[in-house]
C-alpha cells in the first residue's frame, strides 16, 4: 500500500457564524482569502463571540479524510509551542496519521479566522504563524517511490516555505513518488503562475483547483485550461462548487455532479 506523505501548513480554522455586515470590517469577498499581520489576528480573533476552535489546514483536512477512509499517511508541519499546536497534534494522532513535526518556540501555531456567510459561503483571514519560520524536520519524512506526496500552494507562495517544499519535490521526484499538488487559492497561482505552470509541466502527476484558480494558471478560461492539462499530458481535477467536479487526463473528461443539498458551510468542502 502506498503511503500519502502530506507537507503543509499547520492551521486552527477559528469559525464564526455572521451576516454580511459583520463581514464588512474583514473584507465581504465572498470564497476569499486574506493574510492579516500578527497583530491585527490577534486583535480580531480577541473580538470574536464563542467562535468554533477546529484543527484545519487544506492539506490537513484532506490527509484526514484519507486515513478515515483507511488509508496510511504522514503528516508534516510546524507547530508553535502552545496549546494550539498541541490540539493539532492530538486531532491527526487521534485519526491514526503519523505526525513528523517540528516545534517552534518564536511563532504561534497558524490561525485561519473564518466568517460563514448565511448561505454557507465563507471569508478567510489567517495568519501564517509557525508558517513564516523557514525550519522543518523533512529529513525526518520518508519520501520514496511508496509514497504519495501531497502539498498545497499555499507553501509554495511562502518566500520562508517555498525551498522547503520544492526540496520535497525534488527528492519525490528522483525517488520517483507519486506528486499531488494543491493550488489552494487563487492569488496563489497569480502571485506565483510560471512557477505553478512549470511544475505542472515537468513534476505533478495529478493537480487539484477550483475553476478560478484553474481559469488564473493559464490566465484565460476554464476551456483554456483544460486545453493546457491535455497539453500538459498530466492529470487534474478541477472543482466547479455546487456543480460538481471534473477529472481531465488526454482527451477524456470525466464530471461529477455534486449532490443537492443545503449549504452550511462550504469550509473545507
Amino acid at each position: 500500500m502506498k503511503t500519502l506523505v502530506a507537507i503543509g501548513a499547520a492551521f486552527l480554522d477559528i469559525v464564526v457564524r455572521c451576516s454580511s455586515p459583520d463581514l464588512a470590517p474583514y473584507g465581504a469577498e465572498l470564497n476569499s482569502s486574506r493574510f492579516l499581520t500578527k497583530d491585527q489576528y490577534l486583535c480580531v480573533k480577541e473580538q470574536l463571540q464563542n467562535p468554533s476552535i477546529i484543527p484545519g489546514g487544506s492539506v490537513a483536512n484532506a490527509t484526514v479524510i484519507f486515513a478515515q477512509l483507511g488509508g496510511q499517511a504522514v503528516f508534516g508541519a510546524t507547530i508553535g509551542n502552545d496549546e494550539e499546536g498541541k490540539l493539532w497534534k492530538k486531532s491527526l494522532a487521534d485519526t491514526g496519521i503519523d505526525t513528523k513535526l517540528y516545534i517552534c518556540s518564536t511563532e504561534p501555531t497558524g490561525g485561519c479566522l473564518v466568517f460563514v456567510h448565511p448561505n454557507g459561503q465563507r471569508s478567510m483571514r489567517s495568519y501564517p504563524g509557525t508558517e513564516n519560520v523557514a525550519d522543518n524536520n523533512l529529513e525526518n519524512i520518508p519520501i520514496n517511490e511508496n509514497s504519495i506526496v501531497f502539498l498545497e500552494g499555499y507553501g509554495l507562495n511562502s518566500k520562508n516555505r517555498a525551498p522547503i517544499y520544492l526540496t520535497a519535490l525534488e527528492k519525490a521526484k528522483s525517488d520517483k513518488g507519486y506528486i499531488v499538488i494543491n493550488a489552494s487559492d487563487p492569488s496563489c497561482v497569480k502571485g506565483q503562475r510560471d512557477l505553478f505552470v512549470s511544475l505542472f509541466q515537468n513534476t505533478a502527476d495529478l493537480i487539484i483547483m477550483n475553476e478560478e484558480e484553474a481559469c488564473e494558471l493559464v490566465n484565460g478560461d476554464l476551456k483554456a485550461c483544460i486545453a493546457f492539462i491535455r497539453e500538459t499530458e498530466k492529470c487534474a481535477v478541477i472543482t466547479l462548487g455546487a456543480a460538481g467536479a471534473i477529472a481531465v487526463y488526454g482527451e477524456n473528461i470525466w464530471f461529477c455532479p455534486a449532490r443537492d443539498v443545503q449549504v452550511i458551510d462550504t469550509t473545507g468542502a
